[in-house]
């Protein structure tokens, strides 16, 4: 591992403590919110808003019935969405989305930011079905945690270009994995960078781990299951060849893993990845919004 120069690291820094805040929710989800946060809205009401935004209303249904996402039945309307789902998970949904459509960026020869959003939607999907699969009641906040994980290399390109690419290069001329070469180019990891600006967003810790230690889960303690979920589903998308994130070619399966979600043995660990190998095939199809 290259040596931090501080000084860059402070520079980073400094950069990312102008991101004030989460950029703002776009009008076509603003009215949907605000009835989100009423306990008084009732389900009709809350449909016949979404209903007005047609892309909105199939991008909830897409996730809805993607086979990893853990529903067993066909969610055919938006009231029936509501009605299985509940105002919170709907929420949490509907907040993710309207984050990707903050976070656009244009594509380059570097970067596909629709290849990086599909691996992103695929991860908390799976994340959410994966973690019930495993007895875990995490709800939708595993699905909010899978969609954030890797949000420091979307930050990392809108917000410092030039060192994206020059961290691109230096891993290749330097044979170093994209968190090393991260480092050496901006003294801090896309995971550090996610953590940084999570915490500054005041989102929840468990969501603030699961960016900060998605690669390496024996790091983290309060919420080590949580974080094992997410890893091992960004880990499946490689393993499996479905959707997966160029940035995450050299990423490690955390021996971990074994003892935090009671796998036996790395066979049965890698059985149950392999299982899982159509259902990734089918859900990324069904999630290329």
């Amino acid at each position: 591992m290259p040596e931090i120069d501080q000084n860059i690291k402070r520079r980073t820094e400094a950069v990312l403590s102008t991101i004030k805040s989460l950029p703002s929710i776009p009008k076509a989800v603003f009215e949907v919110t605000k009835l989100l946060n009423d306990p008084k809205t009732s389900t009709g009401q809350l449909a016949e808003v979404m209903s007005k935004d047609h892309g909105l209303t199939a991008k909830v249904l897409a996730i809805a019935n993607s086979p990893l996402y853990g529903i067993k039945r066909k969610v055919s309307s938006i009231e029936f969405a509501i009605l299985v789902l509940g105002f919170q998970e709907i929420k949490n949904i509907i907040m993710a989305l309207s984050f990707i459509e903050t976070m656009k960026a244009v594509p380059s020869h570097y970067f596909d930011p629709m290849e990086f959003w599909l691996h992103s939607l695929v991860v908390g999907t799976g994340a959410k079905g994966i973690s019930q699969h495993l007895g875990f009641d995490f709800g939708s906040e595993a699905f909010v945690a899978g969609l954030f994980h890797d949000v420091g290399v979307m930050v990392i390109y809108n917000y410092f270009n030039s060192e994206f690419k020059q961290i691109i290069e230096t891993a290749s001329a330097e044979n170093l994995n994209f968190i090393e070469a991260e480092k050496s180019v901006l003294g801090l990891s896309h995971q550090e960078i996610g953590k940084f600006l999570a915490e500054k967003w005041n989102l929840p810790l468990q969501l603030c781990d699961a960016i900060r230690f998605h690669h390496s889960p024996s790091s983290c303690n309060e919420n080590k299951y949580f974080v094992s979920v997410v890893h091992l589903v960004d880990y499946m998308t490689q393993r499996l060849s479905t959707a997966q994130c160029f940035w995450d070619k050299d990423i490690h399966l955390d021996p971990i893993l074994l003892e935090n979600l009671n796998f036996h043995s790395e066979d049965a660990l890698d059985n149950f990845i392999l299982g899982y190998d159509e259902m990734f095939k089918v859900t990324a199809e069904s999630l290329k919004l």
